[in-house]
């Protein structure tokens, strides 16, 4: 009998995982095939994707920041964030920050949230710049030459590391990367998200024609850390506020969980095309 219900306990186990796996999967085609449609079709579908990925992952960070107790211009936020992707656009993204600082701290000018000043001011901008102003920098990478395929590029390496690192992680992780932060990511996972994100930055030849192997190259490690402590800071935020996922998407956490690797990503990669590469 004993051994009986281990096997039950087992069998739930694994139906468990399977469930939440096929979810993951469902919502990772799902995120997939809107990304190449948005990257590669019209303005205006690209940009209403981003301002809902934007408008959604600003709002779940918000909320985050409430789990602490610490009150925020959460519309002021939110409505900066939602305009910063078409100051991005217009390359009016510096004076629309200045004005954003500008209006923030005019509302906490207010006596009943002075005392907040300080945490309420500097969180609420945090949140724009942290999750709209870096993501937006999709807008002006995708205005560059080949930018379309540029962002497909970063997309593609980051999720792909992303996927990469979740299933050697799974099969082989034994070694735990940084618990008190991110209990389930293990060494092993990192360096399987690490050795994908490289390869797929190699394979890019085929649609990246022009780009010498050493830019690919470099592009790829970089990116490779780059996105892993990205996916890390955004956990750091979440243990904080002993959470485990920002929102409710299906397999996938929440909507910050879906951008958290590509936040600082993005940025990275649209200053390494028009610093180093000089892509204009």
């Amino acid at each position: 009998m004993p051994r009986l219900t281990r096997h039950l306990k087992g069998f739930k186990f694994m139906a468990q995982a399977m469930s939440q796996l096929g979810k993951r999967l469902f919502s990772s085609v799902f995120f997939i095939s809107a990304s190449i449609f948005a990257i590669f079709g019209p303005r205006w579908v690209f940009m209403t994707c981003m301002l809902i990925l934007v408008g959604m992952a600003q709002r779940e960070f918000y909320g985050l920041v409430a789990r602490k107790g610490i009150p925020v211009a959460k519309e002021i936020g939110v409505g900066a964030g939602l305009l910063l992707p078409f100051a991005v656009l217009l390359s009016l993204d510096g004076l629309f920050l200045i004005l954003t600082c500008l209006i923030l701290f005019m509302a906490y000018f207010k006596p009943g949230r002075r005392e907040h000043g300080l945490l309420g001011v500097g969180l609420t901008f945090f949140g724009v710049i942290y999750v709209s102003w870096f993501f937006s920098h999709a807008v002006a990478i995708r205005e560059l030459s080949q930018g379309s395929r540029w962002l497909f590029y970063t997309a593609l390496l980051v999720k792909g590391g992303d996927a990469g690192a979740y299933f050697v992680g799974k099969k082989f992780g034994r070694t735990k990367l940084i618990e008190h932060i991110s209990p389930n990511k293990s060494v092993e996972g990192a360096w399987g998200g690490f050795a994908t994100t490289i390869v797929l930055s190699l394979l890019s030849v085929f649609y990246l024609p022009d780009v010498s192997f050493w830019h690919r190259l470099f592009l790829g490690i970089c990116i490779a850390v780059i996105a892993q402590l990205s996916d890390l800071a955004e956990s750091l935020i979440k243990r904080d506020v002993h959470v485990k996922d920002s929102g409710e998407v299906p397999g996938l956490g929440g909507f910050l969980d879906v951008l958290d690797s590509l936040l600082l990503t993005i940025p990275f990669v649209y200053y390494y095309l028009t610093q180093i590469m000089a892509l204009r």
